[in-house]
């Protein structure tokens, strides 16, 4: 075999190594991170009010494109936070068909608590890092960022 064939599948062979490592690794972590959150809202809620927080106010079809979901989808996630208390609906003034649907005060004191308490965890964890654990990780972030931004 050529050894630019042997090099090209040895990168090959890595990458897929690493990607699997990366996936497990990544996989586990958001794991750990949402049993720290200490709440029973699912990961599809968790993201559906944290993106409500962050966008501000949205119709239910923007928060459905959002969130990557199906309109039906959107709409029990939304009744669920809704019942919770923890977002608010609002019916638009110009369109009355339209509704749109904010983080309420207890939704905003949930995801700081949420934060504080999975902050606290990966904080008490990097602990553990030595010196140039903690640099190496540190050093890693950009490309994990980059990683995960859309293309």
């Amino acid at each position: 075999m050529p050894a630019e064939v042997a090099s090209a599948a040895s990168s090959e062979l890595d990458r897929t190594v690493v990607a699997e490592r990366l996936r497990l690794t990544t996989t586990r972590l958001a794991r750990l991170l949402r049993q720290q959150a200490g709440s029973d809202l699912t990961p599809t809620m968790m993201s559906t009010l944290s993106a409500v927080h962050r966008e501000g106010p949205l119709t239910l079809g923007a928060l459905a494109a959002h969130e990557q979901v199906a309109p039906p989808t959107i709409t029990k996630t939304v009744g669920r936070l809704d019942q919770l208390g923890l977002i608010e609906r609002t019916v638009d003034p110009d369109d009355r068909r339209v509704c749109r649907v904010e983080v309420s005060s207890e939704g905003r004191r949930f995801l700081e608590r949420t934060r504080n308490r999975r902050r606290a965890w990966l904080t008490t964890r990097l602990g553990t890092l030595d010196a140039d654990e903690m640099g190496a990780l540190a050093a890693a972030l950009p490309v994990l960022e980059r990683l995960t931004t859309a293309p």
